[in-house]
């Protein structure tokens, strides 16, 4: 059993189950190494695309460390993606996520980077604070292996539980394979796809049937390629940089 569906083969199982068209023409551009995310053409415009909002365990963490902990109070992001990922991408998107956990702007950055690997401290405009540890080190083509934790007063959220060290699997499939064939599908429409794969064509589905600022998105790329170059700049001169 091979997986090869695509995130346009989930765009469309989407648009079928729930009996709609795309009002307009689309395109799902996948990132390529130099890029900090996938895109999605709309009437001949590219739109960043930040899929990972899509995810059903972080916009859990999101959602719940801001109204079920208590009201939360800091964040710990840490994880590994692969090398042609890239560390710039990676660290794009954890920016994004760290500010939409903790519901507030970025006040303050305090950065280091090593090649493939960062660590940075974010101190919000809500006095909050979120910890990045992130590298870009797994081998080629590798899944992400990311944990988000929220604390709050009282108690935590996170998108893994204490002991586990990977990504838990909504289905494994024995075979005569040493290891097994794995799928996490949120439903039987996007069956076959990688996780990723998986956010990406909600995320796209969402966009071509009007329920996503496009707007919102051409703003938050612009934020954290601002954010990307405050990091940057922390680690060269090895300050914290106000924003």
């Amino acid at each position: 059993m091979e997986n090869n569906k695509s995130v346009k083969y989930g765009v469309l199982s989407l648009l079928k189950k729930n009996e709609t068209d795309s009002a307009t023409t689309w395109e799902y551009v996948k990132k390529a190494q130099s890029d900090l995310t996938d895109c999605v053409i709309i009437g001949g415009k590219k739109y960043p695309l930040l899929y990972w909002r899509c995810d059903p365990q972080i916009e859990a963490v999101a959602r719940n460390a801001k109204n079920n902990i208590g009201g939360s109070v800091s964040a710990k992001i840490s994880g590994m993606v692969s090398r042609d990922y890239g560390i710039e991408a990676f660290l794009y998107k954890e920016l994004d996520i760290a500010e939409w956990i903790l519901d507030s702007e970025i006040k303050k950055i305090t950065a280091y980077v090593n090649k493939n690997a960062i660590n940075a401290t974010l101190l919000m405009k809500n006095g909050k604070v979120a910890a990045l540890e992130l590298g870009a080190t797994l081998p080629y083509g590798a899944e992400e292996q990311t944990r988000h934790t929220a604390w709050g007063k009282q108690g935590l959220e996170s998108t893994r539980v204490v002991s586990t060290k990977i990504r838990p699997q909504s289905v494994y499939m024995f075979t005569d394979r040493q290891e097994p064939y794995v799928f996490n599908d949120a439903t039987k429409e996007l069956y076959g796809l990688t996780l990723a794969d998986a956010t990406a064509a909600v995320a796209v589905f969402k966009i071509i049937t009007g329920n996503t600022d496009l707007t919102f998105n051409e703003e938050r790329d612009k934020k954290l390629r601002y954010y990307i170059e405050k990091v940057y700049e922390s680690d060269k001169t090895q300050k914290s940089i106000e924003l």
